[in-house]
């Protein structure tokens, strides 16, 4: 059986959010955390304040971005033990996140992570060069990408787990057949199977 795991990334796997983190290389954490806020607010709507936020950080390299995290990764406990179980016990494993993917990628370094999917800056090599709302492909896009990975596996007999932290994570979580919440925000407590507080809870569901 082909075993996949889903998970969102900021508050799920980091207790922080980490575009807040990057934008302080330059300067600009309290002007993300305040554009964060009038997202989460219902102040404004669409990717036009996420766009903004990456925008901080052109010129910064994904360098740059690695020391910072090297510094304090932000990791929730029992993640580490999560993701070497999940490895060992051979899931595919799928981070979907808005955040941007040189970010990603250095999670999916770190944790051994499958595939990671995120927001998609222009880059200059290892440095970001800036993103447009031309960049999203669709409304939904952290669904469509573990949507798409799913679908490779159609011909196979396959088992979908999924973890989020919020409301913005229940089409997500819907492609998954065992749902978790992580100290739910949101109302996603009434969508899911198991509210847990520590990554290792998991592993006691895991086949």
């Amino acid at each position: 059986m082909t075993k996949i795991f889903l998970f969102d990334f900021d508050g799920t796997l980091v207790t922080e959010d980490i575009l807040d983190v990057m934008c302080d290389i330059v300067g600009k954490k309290e002007e993300s955390i305040e554009l964060k806020n009038k997202v989460l607010h219902g102040f404004v709507q669409g990717y036009g304040p996420l766009c903004t936020r990456i925008n901080f950080l052109q010129g910064v390299t994904y360098q740059q971005m690695k020391d910072k995290l090297d510094e304090n990764n932000y990791l929730r406990d029992g993640v580490v033990e999560l993701f070497k179980t999940l490895n060992d016990k051979g899931y595919i494993t799928v981070v979907s996140s808005g955040n941007i993917e040189p970010v990603l990628r250095y999670y999916q370094e770190l944790l051994n992570i499958t595939y990671v999917f995120g927001s998609k800056p222009d880059m200059d090599g290892d440095k970001i060069l800036g993103i447009s709302e031309s960049s999203f492909r669709s409304h939904d896009f952290k669904y469509e990408a573990c949507l798409d990975v799913i679908h490779q596996y159609d011909e196979e007999e396959k088992k979908v787990y999924g973890v989020g932290d919020s409301a913005v994570d229940i089409s997500m979580l819907s492609l998954a057949d065992v749902k978790f919440a992580i100290d739910p925000k949101g109302g996603l407590d009434k969508h899911v199977d198991y509210v847990i507080h520590d990554m290792r809870e998991i592993i006691d569901y895991l086949d």
